[in-house]
């Protein structure tokens, strides 16, 4: 069965983006990151539940991953903090 799911895109300012998807079992990361345009071998996806994030890989099937309705974020694989 079909989850629907918000994926959230990070940008600076007005940039940012969240957008509805649809997601089917047997739908990977790899594939829902290269249908919001991001490369899977430079972006993956977490999913946020409580005050922790988890990580997908490329292979994960989002459909199994995440709950209906959760929000499902998109984040730079090298990303630098500091």
């Amino acid at each position: 069965m079909d989850k629907q799911i918000t994926l959230v895109i990070p940008g600076t300012g007005e940039e940012a983006e969240a957008r509805d998807a649809q997601v089917a079992p047997g739908t990977t990361a790899a594939d829902l990151l290269r249908a919001a345009g991001k490369n899977p071998q430079e972006w993956q996806l977490q999913v946020k539940r409580g005050d922790s994030f988890t990580s997908l890989s490329d292979r994960d099937d989002v459909s199994a991953r995440a709950n209906e309705g959760e929000k499902v974020f998109a984040v730079p694989k090298n990303m630098v903090v500091g």
